[in-house]
């Protein structure tokens, strides 16, 4: 990605239903981060992600890799989990279907 300076990113916490995660994200790995690769709705919950999006947690829990990424989700207690990304600011936004961003 362009940016360098982690200062520039932004940090946030998304929650997303422990069902529909399993449903709609997918998660890949790529230059040693844990990176959103793909959010295909449901259009209740919107458009949560943003292209370059990183998960730097699971529920507090930091993943190593992806596999882990989604063992500390497929564990998860909680009915929503929370998904700490980073962000680049002004990324492209992962649209689902019908939205009216």
């Amino acid at each position: 990605s362009q940016v360098t300076d982690e200062t520039q990113l932004q940090k946030l916490d998304i929650f997303v239903p422990l069902a529909d995660i399993n449903s709609y994200l997918k998660l890949t790995e790529a230059a040693g981060q844990i990176c959103v690769s793909q959010w295909t709705g449901p259009h209740r919950l919107g458009c949560l992600f943003n292209h370059g999006d990183h998960i730097v947690a699971v529920n507090d829990l930091q993943p190593q890799d992806v596999e882990e990424a989604y063992f500390f989700i497929s564990r998860s207690t909680r009915n929503d989990v929370k998904l700490t990304v980073c962000r680049i600011p002004h990324s492209d936004t992962f649209h689902v279907k019908g939205c009216s961003c």
